[in-house]
């Protein structure tokens, strides 16, 4: 009874501080376990608890002498719960990759009137190790990280940073499953070729043409995604 009564008490504690924490910057320092007994009126326990379920949701960090401090939020704790979600789904592969369609080539569109020259480079350098890696079939997995990772590159580039929360997680089951399918990649030069055009579209600040382009790529993998798989599995297969 008294278990079931400090978890009730720090959850209620728990929320309480978060919305306090939200709006305080990074770095900053909570009051002491002390103090933030007296000031709730509960044990110390359970303040230890709430301090459990903060750093759990990424809110707080716990250093030896500073006590809790307010985390940088980067959303990694969030892609993570959401993959987790994802992998507990039935969905189908080819499903996945319609998420994937609506998703980018929205984000290809707000990353051409939105990127920065950095933007620009980083879309470049991952293209370049794509195509050192194109006639080595002992590159594979260099191939594939730089596949990926021009997709996280647009999604940064398009200023809007729920889309890389929500790519992040669709690129590791990506990642998972072309790692196991045999066929990757399929139509590399392809790949290569269209990331090429839809970094060519971002750089010269064309919405609809990045978005034609992101369209024509995604649309192309969608097709052929048969090559990619040795046979059509649900995502759960993939945990």
């Amino acid at each position: 009874m008294a278990e079931a009564l400090h978890k009730r008490l720090s959850e209620t504690l728990a929320d309480k501080l978060q919305d306090e924490i939200v709006r305080l910057a990074p770095g900053e320092r909570l009051p002491t376990e002390a103090d933030l007994a007296r000031r709730f009126d509960v044990s110390r326990t359970v303040v230890r608890e709430t301090a459990r379920l903060l750093i759990q949701r990424g809110l707080v960090t716990v250093k030896p002498g500073r006590g809790m401090t307010v985390a940088e939020l980067d959303g990694r704790l969030i892609a993570e719960q959401y993959g987790l979600l994802m992998r507990r789904s039935e969905g189908s592969f080819a499903q996945l990759l319609e998420l994937r369609l609506v998703l980018e080539v929205e984000m290809a569109q707000l990353a051409a009137a939105r990127r920065t020259d950095q933007h620009l480079t980083d879309l470049d350098e991952a293209n370049r190790r794509l195509a050192d890696a194109l006639d080595r079939p002992e590159a594979r997995d260099e191939f594939l990280d730089a596949d990926l990772r021009f997709h996280e590159i647009v999604a940064t580039a398009s200023g809007n940073p729920f889309f890389s929360l929500v790519i992040r997680p669709l690129n590791g089951f990506l990642r998972d499953t072309y790692r196991t399918g045999p066929g990757y990649p399929s139509e590399a030069a392809n790949t290569l070729e269209e990331h090429v055009q839809i970094a060519e579209a971002i750089a010269a600040g064309d919405p609809s043409r990045a978005r034609f382009a992101t369209e024509n790529h995604l649309r192309r993998v969608m097709r052929h995604s048969d090559r990619l798989l040795a046979e059509n599995r649900a995502i759960t297969t993939h945990s």
